[in-house]
């Protein structure tokens, strides 16, 4: 049995379809957002004091959740309140893109629109990041310019901001750090497989070697590109490891049993995991020898509250990036009404929020993650 095939063409053609209704049916939601090109009204329009800026996609694979994070932010600040623009750059509409892949993505459209939202007194703050490899130019862009920014993309490709300083930091991350999940999958490894940990890397080879440390204070950290012998290298190393953690763009961390990581981790499948479908545990695997690692969401009377709202609303349950937008609003609704108050209060305080209890460390990273491993 083969371990993932890619999905059709006709597949592909229904997603985009479903993604398109999705889109519609929340257009009530976001009456009078634009994409892009209604964003701030003039200077001698009646505004309100603060905005919020939001680069979310509005087409394309990423669309749905797009839309539904713009709408989750809208109903945490009220109508007139907040901004969106689109950073799909036309999503599924661009002729050149591979189908189900992530690297399809037009890099220079976030750090635009952060630029837009930085040049406007108005916005106090932004929301983005949706997804990694638009979170990275976010980070990089709202750091610039000094605009306080929340992603809520995972696990970034610079886990680790050596640069930032207490007074210029600008962008945080609703997720935990790459060390925090380490720490937390070093634990579950012992308690589970035993207590040597491998961490693989797979994506960009060339942006791990210069921004990823090749060691996780004891724990080992190996990289890998889409070639058989870079991924054979790998499964080498796994020899002398009791667990596998394989780190790669957009997918779900998993913590792999070392002798299932060994069987199973190939050029194919190193190649497969750049797809958006790829499944997570190989069809012929043991269940449990791989487990997925997620942030949770506590559940409690403040999600339920938002949940029953938001469907009210959009006419939908939310998932999990419309409940992280949430709780990223409720964070800049209540951290001040300029870009040095939202700084601050980023940096030094603690939030309630939908999400959970939220505060960032130093190195802008949510601190204290609610970590889970369970098998897929």
């Amino acid at each position: 049995m083969r371990e993932h095939a890619a999905p059709p063409a006709a597949a592909g053609a229904v997603r985009r379809f479903a993604t398109a209704l999705l889109g519609l049916a929340l257009l009530g939601a976001l009456s009078g957002l634009d994409a892009g090109t209604r964003a701030v009204p003039s200077a001698g329009a009646q505004a309100p004091a603060a905005w919020i800026g939001v680069e979310m996609p509005a087409a394309g694979d990423d669309g749905g959740a797009g839309l539904a994070a713009s709408a989750a932010v809208q109903l945490a600040v009220g109508p007139g309140r907040m901004v969106r623009r689109d950073s799909s750059n036309g999503g599924f509409l661009n002729p050149h893109r591979d189908e189900g892949s992530d690297n399809d993505v037009d890099r220079r459209v976030a750090p635009a629109i952060v630029a837009a939202y930085a040049s406007d007194p108005r916005i106090v703050a932004m929301i983005g990041g949706l997804r990694r490899n638009v979170g990275d130019a976010d980070a990089a862009a709202a750091e610039a310019r000094g605009l306080p920014a929340i992603l809520l993309a995972r696990w970034s490709r610079t886990p680790e901001r050596l640069s930032r300083t207490p007074s210029g930091a600008s962008a945080f991350c609703l997720c935990a750090s790459p060390r925090r999940l380490v720490a937390f999958a070093r634990g579950a490894a012992r308690a589970r497989f035993g207590p040597r940990l491998l961490v693989v890397l797979v994506g960009e080879a060339g942006a791990l070697r210069a921004q990823w440390p090749r060691r996780f204070d004891p724990v080992p950290v190996a990289r890998v590109d889409a070639s058989a012998p870079a991924a054979e290298a790998v499964r080498r190393r796994a020899a002398g490891a009791d667990a596998v953690l394989v780190i790669a763009d957009e997918r779900p961390p998993a913590l792999w049993r070392s002798a299932a990581f060994r069987r199973w981790f190939s050029g194919e499948y190193v190649r497969r995991l750049g797809h958006r479908d790829y499944l997570l545990v190989p069809a012929a695997a043991r269940r449990g020898d791989v487990l997925a690692l997620r942030e949770t969401i506590p559940d409690g009377p403040a999600r339920r509250d938002f949940a029953r709202r938001f469907r009210e609303a959009a006419g939908y349950l939310p998932g999990p990036e419309a409940t992280r937008a949430y709780a990223a609003a409720q964070i800049l609704r209540a951290s001040g009404s300029d870009r040095a108050s939202v700084r601050r209060a980023l940096r030094d305080r603690r939030f309630d929020t939908v999400a959970g209890p939220v505060r960032f460390d130093t190195d802008g990273y949510r601190d204290g993650s609610q970590l889970a491993a369970a098998v897929p």
